[in-house]
Order: C-alpha cells, then structure tokens, then sequence
C-alpha cells in the first residue's frame, strides 16, 4: 500500500508535486469551516504540464494495451484498498453521506476496470477483389479533462480511464470546490503511470479559459453546466480541438399506472433524492399517472420523511452558490403558492448548519413553473399527473435538454413505446438512472455534444479514426 498525506495538497506535474505562490482552500459543506490550503496552477504551471503531457505521449501512445490496461487495474486495486481514507475526504468535501462517499470510491474503481477491460475495435468497411479498406483507431493526444463538484473522483477517473486505455495522456482540473480528492487522485498515480501521463492542476477561474484554449491540448472532456459548456466550445474552436461536453439535464420519470407503486415510489425517490438531488441524471420532473397519484404521492413523501438532511441519501448542498439557486427555487413555489406535499413554510427553519436543506415535493406546480422548467440541482422535485400517453411524452420533451429518463410500467408493450418517443441521451426502463462502464452516456439537445464510456465513448471521443486502403494486386 502506498502512503499518502490527506492534509496536504500539491499540483501533480511531470511526476513531481509542484506548490504555487498563490493558495486557495474550499469549505466543509455540513459546517462552512475552512478545509485544506491547496495551490492555484499558474499559466506557467499549465505550461510545463501540457509539454511534459505531449513528450510523454510519444512513448505512451505506442505502449501495448495490454500493458495500459494492466496499469490502469493495478491503480484501481490500489485506490479500492484505500477506501476508508477517501471516503472521509469526500465526506469533508462533497458533503456526501458516509454511505455514498464509499459508494463514490466503489464506482470509480468500477468505472476504471470496467473502461480498462474495453477492446478497441477496427472495422473492415468494404472488401472485395481489388481492395481491403479498414478503419482503425488511434489516441489524439493530451486530453483536458474538466470535472465538476458533485462526483469529483468517479467523474475525473471516467475520464482519466478513457484517456488512458486509447494511448491519450491527460492532465485533470478539479471544480474549485472539490479540489481536494482529485489532486490527491493524480498523487497516488505516479505510482503506475510514467511522468507526465497522469497530471493534475487546482485552480481559479482563469485555469479553464487557459486549458481550453491551449493549442497543445487535443481535446477537452468537459462536465458541467449548459452556460459554462457553451463557453468551453467557443474557446476550443480556434485550435478545432476535439469537444465532449456532459451537461445538465432536467431528467423525467414517467410512473404508469400498473406499477407496483410500493416499489416504484422508493425507487423514483432513490433516483430524485440520492445526494439531495446533486447528480445530472437524477429524476426531476416526475410524471405520474392520475389513477394513481395521491397513493403514489403518500408513498413517496413518506420516503423523504424517513431521512433527514445529513444522512442516507441526503446531503447539503455542496456549496453557497448552488445553495442561494435551491433556495431561490423554493422561496418562488411558496410565493406563487404551490401545494407542498412536504417542506413548504417550514423548509428554511428545518436547515441546519452549514448548507444542509430539508428536502420538499411540490404536488401539480404548472408546467411552466421555475421548478418544472429549470434543472434545481437541489433536494425539491415537482410530482405532476398525467391521463393521456401522447400528452405526457410531449410535456416529457417540452425542454431544450436531453440527459436522461426513467420509465416505470409493467407492461413490456407500453414500457418500449413510451422511451423510444423520449428525447434524451440515455433512457431507463424499470430500473434507476445509473449508467454502466461499458455503455455509452451523453446527451441530447442542450445537454451535452458526443458521449464518453463504452466502445463507442472510447472511438468516438477519445480516439481519431483513420481509414487504410489496401491493394489487392
């Protein structure tokens, strides 16, 4: 086992931990208290790590993938008889529950075995007497991986692992809220990775703009908000780098009405409330059928009443700004006088301290309300009625983003029909929102540009294809 300090943070670069003039420190969500210093990367940092990137990438290119691929599994064995260590440093962090933080560590050590395990295809196109033509696919280079605060290690290592097994090198740039894991992350890596393959940089605003810009990084692997994706697009395209961008959705669950409603209610409350509703994929606009709504509504806001903010699946918001947004959400449903199945008047006097907040479901707001419109990223979600199939795919996507959806019947018939109508990235049938390793995930609309994990994340994102000719005579 490897031994690493959890109480002090450093820019990983070439192999070497690199400090910074300049330092920054986020904030422990259950309490605002200060965490750890850490170093803000300079311009010049950004630069020693992409050519230390670039010159390492002429060697790991070349390197077998057998070789790659046992790499990458040794780091996750690595990192998984770590967990205890890092589930604390997310807990702190993230602001997750215990239970969900070791969660976190388990699916980032999936995703890296499960991506690694991944073979990358060729393709034979066309043969016949004349002339043999084979598509293959080859790494593009330093990847630019961009992740966000609510999954910082399973997101960054989802990144890190496409990048690696394709021949990519890839330097990570945590969110300023969550610096903390991926730094430490990077850290552990020199331990499998020649220098310069694996590196990470902390940093404040400028380090984005800087990175995507950079003409030295082949491709930014973004996960973030729609604004901030828009801005990462416009800056890669003067250098035409290659652009994945994972964005918000504002996911619907559509709840037929032959469901088991004991059932589904617990599990579309999993899906709306896990990590109080910070996840991308989580269900925010839950559409129920009307012959079963005030049961399903009783089922559901029991769920919610059986947790409070701080443990099972309920976290505090990860931070102020996130937080102000939940709450301008809230104050606007009890101002236009909404039907609070939970929460309602009391939600502000229940939040404790640091930015934990009291989850709420509001009954039939209006399809054009704040809540139904925008994406809360926070513990309240609206339950909305439906009688008609047609009317409620159509309300379904009435929205310019596309991640995810959920779709609950028993009938195997209906359950088909409805998700093929759905207008989003990815669809679950009688089951929760939770991607797999070896499945392609991106979004539609506005929710994201190309997908990342399984064979066609690797070739399509990570990978440039070439296609060979061959003569026969």
């Amino acid at each position: 086992m490897y031994t690493l300090r959890f109480d002090q943070y450093h820019n990983v670069i070439n192999g070497k931990l690199k400090g910074a003039e300049k330092q920054y420190y986020s904030i422990n969500p259950f309490t605002e208290e200060k965490l750890w210093d850490t170093p803000v990367a300079s311009e010049q940092d950004l630069e020693e790590a992409v050519e230390a990137a670039n010159v390492a990438f002429q060697t790991w290119k070349h390197s077998a993938l057998e070789d790659r691929r046992t790499r990458i599994k040794q780091f996750a064995n690595e990192l998984l008889s770590q967990k205890s260590d890092w589930t604390d440093m997310i807990i702190k962090e993230t602001g997750q529950p215990n239970e969900l933080a070791k969660e976190e560590i388990e699916a980032a050590c999936e995703w890296l075995t499960g991506i690694a395990s991944i073979d990358i295809p060729e393709y034979t196109t066309h043969e016949d007497e004349d002339v043999k033509v084979t598509t293959k696919y080859f790494p593009l280079g330093v990847v630019g991986a961009i992740v966000p605060w609510n999954f910082p290690v399973f997101l960054a290592l989802g990144k890190v692992a496409s990048s690696l097994i394709c021949g990519n090198t890839v330097i990570v740039k945590p969110s300023p809220y969550t610096p903390y894991s991926i730094l430490k992350v990077a850290e552990l890596a020199q331990n499998f990775f020649p220098p310069g393959v694996v590196q990470a940089l902390g940093g404040d605003d400028n380090l984005g703009p800087w990175m995507t810009k950079h003409p030295g990084i082949a491709k930014i692997s973004f996960t973030g908000s729609a604004a901030t994706g828009k801005r990462v697009m416009a800056a890669a395209a003067p250098t035409l780098k290659r652009v994945t961008l994972e964005l918000g959705g504002n996911d619907a669950s559509i709840v037929c009405p032959d469901v088991d409603i004991d059932e589904v209610a617990r599990r579309v409350f999993e899906d709306a409330f896990s990590h109080s509703g910070q996840v991308c994929i989580a269900a925010k606009r839950i559409f129920v059928h009307s012959k079963i709504f005030d049961e399903f509504v009783t089922k559901f806001t029991a769920a919610c009443q059986a947790l409070s903010p701080g443990t099972g699946y309920l976290s505090p918001i990860q931070n102020k700004v996130q937080f102000d947004k939940v709450r301008s959400i809230f104050e606007d449903c009890r101002a236009q006088n909404y039907e609070f199945a939970l929460g309602g008047d009391q939600e502000l006097a229940q939040i404790k301290s640091g930015y934990q907040m009291a989850p709420a479901i509001v009954v039939r707001p209006p399809d054009d309300s704040r809540l139904v419109q925008e994406e809360p990223f926070g513990p309240i979600v609206p339950i909305l009625s439906w009688d008609d199939e047609e009317d409620v795919i159509n309300r379904a996507n009435n929205t310019d983003q596309g991640l995810g959806a959920t779709v609950w019947c028993h009938d195997p018939a209906t359950a088909e029909r409805i998700s093929m109508r759905l207008e989003a990235g990815s669809v679950w049938v009688n089951r929760g929102a939770f991607p797999l390793p070896t499945a392609l995930f991106g979004g539609v609309k506005q929710s994201g540009i190309g997908g990342e994990w399984g064979p066609l994340g690797l070739i399509n994102s990570y990978c440039s294809a070439r296609t060979f000719h061959f003569a026969k005579k």
